[in-house]
């Protein structure tokens, strides 16, 4: 017969705690490598932007008409 092994409340969340830890070293370590490379950064990445960016009235027709379509199409 099979025993059925019992975890107390203090070993469960000693596990979650570990785990949520291992994902969030592991997760982190991409983003440390990537700021390590040496590659030179892109044009795009150099230029400067104008600063501030100068108004432009919208349509609110069109906004609507762009936030209902954005909202169904994509989920909300």
């Amino acid at each position: 017969m099979q025993e059925r092994k019992q975890i107390s409340r203090k070993d469960f969340l000693k596990g979650v705690g570990t785990t949520v830890a291992g994902v969030t070293v592991i997760g982190s370590v991409g983003s440390i490598l990537t700021g390590c490379s040496t590659d030179t950064p892109t044009a795009s990445v150099t230029e400067k932007s104008e600063w501030p960016f100068k108004y432009q009235k919208s349509d609110p027709d069109k906004a609507a008409e762009r936030a209902y379509k954005g909202y169904k199409e994509k989920g909300g």
